[in-house]
């Protein structure tokens, strides 16, 4: 069974009408380029975690961390993605950001796929890191391979 991530567009707005904040949980590489990706689309965006990056305004401290979170500004219309690099991690700040914070759209990177189901049962978005990579390898590599066997 091939597990993917749908692509889902939201538009959101604060109760002051403006843009919904975005909040990336992570402190490694994949969160520091997810947050400059939303970024670089132009949403406002904050990185909570461990990196310090000067071209994404961040948070340092553990994103799993009630009063980190606190601090962040996080409220309930802010859009969150959950991107650590432990599956187990991520569910357990999802859920905490889902209940403490009552963020309603909460995506989760799932790095095992067998775990996608999970993570979308407890009712957040899941985003499968493995079978998105793969997919782009094999859609980069096919031609390639066709140019190869055309010669």
């Amino acid at each position: 069974m091939r597990l993917r991530s749908t692509p889902h567009e939201t538009t959101e707005t604060s109760t002051d009408g403006t843009d919904a904040d975005y909040y990336v949980l992570g402190d490694d590489h994949l969160g520091v380029e997810v947050a400059r990706g939303l970024g670089a689309a132009g949403h406002a965006v904050t990185l909570v975690g461990g990196a310090d990056v000067d071209d994404v305004p961040s948070l340092q401290g553990d994103p799993s961390a009630v009063d980190v979170l606190c601090d962040s500004g996080m409220s309930e219309t802010s859009t969150v993605v959950v991107a650590t690099s432990d599956d187990g991690r991520n569910l357990l700040v999802a859920q905490l950001v889902s209940t403490r914070f009552d963020v309603a759209d909460v995506f989760v990177v799932v790095h095992t796929p067998d775990r996608f189901d999970l993570v979308a049962e407890a009712g957040h978005r899941p985003i499968c890191a493995t079978t998105v990579l793969a997919d782009a390898v094999v859609t980069d590599v096919r031609p390639r391979l066709s140019e190869a066997d055309a010669t």
